[in-house]
């Protein structure tokens, strides 16, 4: 079972939320969450990754998390029933995790609910599955989450916006309600001048944060 990695990363793909690492001359394909992805550098640079082997009858899949306790976070979600992988990489993308920690922890239903692809009992099963469980997760973290590598060089905020509409969309998330988003995260101060800065401050507009 692999659960780490550290290599070259050759693949960055914010449509599909994957990042293809070449560990040694084998490309290791990973899903990850927008926090997650937001925070691995660009193609040919050096990343590292914890790594959740899943394991099914027809499949293996990889899902990578920039720190040990969102892999943890994973685990425990997928714990709870009717919670697969892929809802799970949503509810991780949808908040840095210490702010999803604090919303389960305080028993933010109507917060959890924002996400896409989660209903109201879905979010009332993770609160009241995990609850009790996240107050270790906050406490080994300790302080906030960074945004981790600086910003590159922006494109036209018109590709931009076509992108972080893309990726957004692909989330779960409708057209209509990300155009409006998207105009309010241009509002922000200093305004997103990347696509990662763009997608994760429009997706803080959604969660209403």
């Amino acid at each position: 079972m692999i659960g780490h990695l550290r290599g070259i990363v050759l693949v960055r793909d914010a449509l599909t939320g994957t990042v293809v690492l070449d560990v040694g001359g084998v490309g290791y394909q990973l899903i990850v969450s927008w926090q997650t992805f937001a925070d691995v550098p660009g193609e040919g640079e050096e990343s590292s990754l914890w790594v959740h082997t899943h394991v099914r009858e027809d499949a293996l899949a990889l899902y990578g998390f920039i720190l040990p306790e969102e892999r943890r976070m994973f685990q425990l979600l997928t714990s709870v029933p009717q919670v697969g992988p892929k809802n799970a990489v949503a509810v991780l993308g949808g908040f840095p995790l210490l702010e999803l920690l604090e919303a389960i922890g305080q028993g933010e239903q109507a917060t959890l609910q924002r996400i896409p692809g989660v209903g109201k009992r879905t979010a009332e099963r993770i609160i009241l599955d995990l609850r009790e469980k996240v107050e270790p997760l906050a406490a080994a973290l300790g302080v906030e989450d960074t945004d981790g590598v600086e910003p590159s060089p922006g494109a036209p905020t018109d590709a931009l916006d076509d992108e972080a509409r893309a990726v957004l969309v692909n989330l779960g998330w409708k057209p209509k309600v990300v155009d409006t988003a998207l105009a309010k995260a241009h509002d922000s101060d200093p305004p997103p001048e990347d696509l990662d800065g763009l997608v994760r401050r429009t997706l803080a507009v959604l969660m209403g944060r």
